[in-house]
């Protein structure tokens, strides 16, 4: 996974998700490890409010599809694009 922050400028930062888990009646917590250029530990709270919204997002047929593609034909060195600010991608 990818970050970018305003408070960061553009350092970009590389991690991979370590858990996703429920907390409480109506939370869950995706928990992320950043690995470059620091190693933090990020935490987001996905309220139930959130969950229509991310699935409505995933059911968008560009993201479904580029989903199920990478489901299909992982490859072990992935083109990774400069900047994920790009808005042609």
């Amino acid at each position: 996974m990818r970050f970018r922050s305003t408070g960061l400028g553009e350092t970009e930062l590389k991690g991979r998700m370590a858990s996703l888990s429920p907390a409480g009646p109506d939370l869950l917590v995706l928990n992320i490890q950043t690995y470059e250029p620091v190693k933090w530990h990020l935490r987001a709270g996905v309220e139930r409010k959130d969950v229509a919204c991310i699935i409505k997002g995933i059911l968008k047929p560009p993201v479904f599809f580029h989903i199920i593609r990478t489901l299909f034909y992982i490859k072990k060195k992935p083109k990774e694009i400069d900047n994920i600010m790009d808005e042609s991608v």
